[in-house]
């Protein structure tokens, strides 16, 4: 598992469990809500500790969830069963076909580069049933540039605080965020992480041509689309 990650699988859900759930109620789950006619096959990306396979399986209990993720301390912390774990990364994956619909919650898709964000679009759609669908959140560029540009902000819970800093880096194209955990005066650890983000014009050309047609693009607590708005949920379908 890359060293980026490795503390982060420990912490995950105390500090952002809450976070991801509610994501995962607004934005996936309520647009497979909309999709689900029946037993569907579900393929989650980037999906960590699993906190979407519970979302589903909670709100859609006839999806079948497997569970990609290429920090496998990340899914057995989580409890994933191994017989729907699938240990690989997102930009370069071979999950088996005839999945109805594969999703990526909690801008996990903004952790890869463009390129690899276009490798992931090829390798869902050739995941993908025709007709099935792929769905995932998304941030904006708005706040990993504007809102996120200069920010620091401290978390505490469980006797431990969570100091993060993040810093738009204009030569690059990107946001990076130094995560740092202490309990009390001791530091347990620092990690970097970096997200990108893509417009969703170049989104939307790069998935046509990988076979994935954009059918919904919208805000994450509404129905219509704006750019200002911090998440955006997207739902694409393979022809």
């Amino acid at each position: 598992m890359p060293i980026a990650y490795a503390h982060w699988a420990g912490t995950y859900e105390l500090f952002e469990g809450e976070t991801a759930r509610e994501t995962w109620r607004l934005g996936i789950a309520a647009e497979l809500a909309k999709l689900v006619e029946g037993p569907a096959r579900v393929l989650d990306l980037g999906a960590g500790t699993g906190v979407g396979a519970r979302v589903l399986g909670e709100l859609l209990p006839q999806l079948d969830v497997t569970s990609l993720d290429r920090s496998a301390e990340m899914l057995d912390r989580g409890e994933v069963p191994k017989d729907r774990q699938v240990v690989a990364d997102m930009a370069g994956f071979r999950a088996g076909e005839g999945y109805d619909f594969v999703v990526s919650g909690f801008d996990a898709l903004n952790y890869l580069p463009p390129s690899d964000l276009a490798s992931c679009l090829s390798c869902a759609a050739d995941a993908l049933r025709p007709g099935g669908h792929m769905v995932f959140d998304y941030s904006s560029r708005k706040v990993l540039k504007s809102d996120w540009g200069a920010l620091e902000y401290e978390n505490e819970k469980d006797g431990h605080t969570l100091h993060r800093r993040h810093h738009w880096e204009s030569a690059f194209d990107r946001s990076r965020t130094v995560l740092t955990l202490r309990r009390g005066a001791e530091t347990l650890w620092h990690e970097t992480h970096l997200q990108y983000v893509m417009d969703p014009f170049t989104l939307e050309e790069t998935a046509r041509g990988h076979g994935l047609r954009t059918v919904s693009v919208r805000d994450i607590d509404g129905d219509a689309y704006s750019p200002a708005h911090t998440t955006h949920v997207y739902v694409l379908c393979k022809d």
